[in-house]
């Protein structure tokens, strides 16, 4: 029973990762609507994870993807409309980094919406009809 009890403390006391250490956000990027995530209480734990996606009515065949600037967030299509954001390495404390979504259908048509979400939170925006994500 001692055993179970020192065991249970140690788990309780080891040091882990807050998700406060990712703040989300957003910026203009080569004049388009971007992504940001910032390592700002902390390192960003290496195999992170966030989700991105594209909502609009559009009968365009799209291939959406996601890059990061610097290349530290790698990207892994689920389908046309949603990928999967991984960090292979930490991301030092400090660190800002731009994720550029593309191959998302533009239309006049409907609104868009552009999401992000994961560790640190979620973030994102909708453009309404006619409105291009441009900044």
């Amino acid at each position: 029973m001692a055993l179970a009890a020192s065991a249970a403390l140690l788990c309780v006391s080891a040091p882990t990762a807050a998700a406060d250490n990712a703040v989300l956000g957003s910026t203009c990027y080569q004049g388009w609507y971007a992504f940001t995530v910032t390592a700002a209480g902390g390192d960003i734990p290496a195999g992170s994870q966030w989700t991105s996606s594209w909502t609009a009515a559009s009968q365009i065949p799209a291939e959406y993807h996601v890059l990061s600037f610097p290349r530290v967030i790698d990207y892994t299509p689920v389908n046309t409309h949603l990928v999967t954001l991984t960090n292979p390495a930490p991301i030092a404390a400090g660190t800002r980094v731009v994720l550029e979504p593309s191959g998302y259908s533009l239309t006049n048509k409907s609104r868009l919406t552009l999401k992000l979400s994961g560790y640190g939170g979620s973030t994102g925006r909708t453009f309404p009809v006619g409105e291009w994500p441009t900044c």
